[in-house]
């Protein structure tokens, strides 16, 4: 077992860290850490549910299956270790070899517990004291908050990757590549990107990258399909080569065995999509594979330092921009956030414009999606996601008062929203929470609370 690189661990939750610090704290086990993040995931799994979809007998067979969150157990214990809050243990290699670790237990340095203690005692102590060891140990982190505009040398306040959706116009893949480029070269010349590449860089770094996943790809299928056709033509054991049965039965275990996964123009647009954003990220100085960069955007806004979105009004973009600023690493990091009542108020004094802009953009409609207008204004403003909710909060409940226009929150949707979005969630006036789609916003000098209906 090996931590010593600093590559970006494959944690989708920063609160893995804490429940894994929280269990090696207490004692447990190998098997009761792995419990522990399982835990962990369910909560975050059911406290995201908003539609019913919460599978209970998923997650106690995980809970049960002590081959299930394996990998995931052993990515947090080793970043303990990289941290130096966890002193080296040998882990398991893979699912299967767990077993032989589920007794282990692991000896917490002294700056691991002190670590532990704080973040039980002050959680928010806590999470800037993980951002700064996080940025002291892996220099991706720090290279991506530069990138996106939250530190001192940082030379833009945001990154955005240009996108192209996959329309009918585009005959097949090729032709959809070619104008996935094309696209992208006129975006980059537009200079607002807070990047910049020459178009043969473009062309060559877009095009090979395509390419050679699309290569990859199908030369594992073959490889697996061969190993599948292998495994059981053993298995079946056709014993007389030359009958028809024998062909019939070969013909039945080339039938069964996967087929490669078809190229969509979803999967294919996808593909073009972490082209384009491994070149943006390189081109800033700061390479990375795409996951790396997921996770990181993941981080960074849940330590509130980032924000990203890829509904912002304007062209097919991903756009990532900074929420705050970091300062230091290590134990003299700091923070400025931009949060609070006077980050809440620019909020909603800048969404009537908005507003009008999403409803003139939309043909005039009266009602607007929430998600839309979210990422406008989060943009806007740079702000997070949780500040315009917050915002949206305190104006419902009468603590903003001058605004001089009143905001209709509805529980209906005319069009389809992502996955990728968070919901509206608001009270109403029972105290039961409920979940907004769309809204709209009405001039109105005599009323200026939020209403919910």
């Amino acid at each position: 077992m090996s931590v010593g690189g600093v590559g970006i661990p494959r944690l989708q939750e920063l609160t893995y860290i804490e429940m894994a610090a929280r269990a090696v704290a207490a004692g447990e086990p190998f098997e009761r850490v792995r419990l522990a993040i399982v835990n962990q995931a369910e909560h975050v799994a059911r406290a995201n549910d908003r539609d019913g979809s919460f599978d209970v007998d998923k997650w106690i067979e995980r809970h049960s299956n002590p081959l299930q969150y394996v990998h995931n157990t052993v990515d947090v214990l080793k970043e303990l270790m990289r941290l130096g809050w966890l002193e080296r243990h040998a882990l398991p290699s893979s699912p299967r070899s767990a077993h032989a670790h589920a007794d282990a237990t692991f000896t917490m340095t002294e700056t691991g517990r002190a670590w532990t203690d704080l973040v039980v005692q002050d959680p928010y102590a806590g999470y800037h004291a993980l951002a700064g060891a996080l940025i002291d140990a892996h220099p991706q982190f720090e290279g991506f908050l530069r990138l996106v505009g939250a530190r001192p040398d940082s030379v833009s306040d945001h990154l955005s990757v240009p996108l192209l959706r996959y329309r009918d116009e585009h005959e097949d893949h090729g032709a959809f590549l070619t104008a996935f480029i094309s696209h992208t070269i006129l975006e980059v010349a537009d200079g607002t990107l807070g990047w910049t590449a020459a178009p043969e860089t473009i062309e060559d770094s877009l095009r090979t990258y395509v390419e050679r996943a699309v290569h990859r790809a199908a030369v594992r299928a073959e490889q697996r399909a061969q190993e599948e056709k292998e495994r059981q033509a053993k298995e079946k054991k056709p014993r007389k080569p030359g009958s028809g049965q024998a062909e019939r039965r070969w013909e039945e275990i080339a039938a069964q065995v996967p087929r490669p996964q078809a190229w969509t123009r979803k999967r294919y647009a996808a593909l073009c999509e972490e082209a384009a954003i491994r070149l943006a990220v390189t081109a800033s100085g700061c390479p990375m594979d795409y996951i790396s960069h997921e996770l990181l955007r993941r981080w960074s806004r849940f330590l509130g330092l980032a924000n990203f979105s890829y509904y912002v009004p304007g062209p097919p973009s991903l756009r990532l921009w900074a929420t705050g600023r970091v300062t230091g690493r290590g134990k003299d990091v700091s923070f400025i956030r931009s949060v609070g009542a006077e980050a809440r108020i620019a909020a909603l004094r800048a969404l009537p414009r908005v507003w009008r802009a999403e409803s003139e953009r939309a043909g005039g409609a009266t009602y607007c999606p929430v998600w839309r207008i979210r990422a406008a204004v989060c943009w806007d403003q740079r702000i997070s996601d949780d500040e315009f909710d917050a915002a949206i909060t305190s104006a419902f409940r009468g603590d903003v008062a001058g605004l001089g226009f009143r905001v209709h929150l509805d529980e209906a949707s005319h069009v389809r929203t992502p996955g990728s979005v968070k919901p509206l969630v608001l009270s109403n006036y029972s105290g039961m929470p409920k979940v907004f789609h769309v809204m709209s916003v009405f001039t109105d000098r005599h009323d200026e609370e939020v209403h919910i209906r």
